[in-house]
């Protein structure tokens, strides 16, 4: 009988561990995210927003699809664009992150193109 709540609490730890950090890898940098509602932090032209609009920039500049793409992308999947970049810009420099990030907005592209709206 004790044998069934130790398995059950153990299996309730691992699952918490494992979910928690999916969560926590792709919404939430410390000090640059609100995961609360998705929005960052900061004035115009300072901190976060500078920095988002920087990389939107930079993608814009990839063509009209990636313009269009940019235009149509929710709030929150740009802000996910921005912290897995910023997380592959740590991780494996520059050219790894932005590689990274062409590939999701190509990936938003096809989505926004099936549903006409690219």
């Amino acid at each position: 009988m004790m044998t069934g709540r130790l398995t059950a609490g153990a299996l309730a730890i691992v699952v918490a561990c494992v979910f928690g950090s999916y969560a926590q890898d792709f919404n939430h940098v410390p000090g640059w995210a609100n995961t609360t509602n998705h929005r960052y932090k900061g004035g115009a032209g300072t901190g976060e927003w500078a920095e988002k609009e920087e990389l939107f920039g930079i993608l814009g500049t990839l063509g009209p699809d990636a313009e269009c793409t940019l235009r149509n992308l929710s709030e929150q999947d740009g802000n996910v664009i921005v912290n897995r970049y910023r997380r592959q810009l740590r991780r494996a420099g520059e050219q790894s992150a932005l590689q990274e990030a062409q590939r999701e907005l190509a990936a938003h592209y096809e989505q926004l193109n099936a549903q006409g709206r690219c």
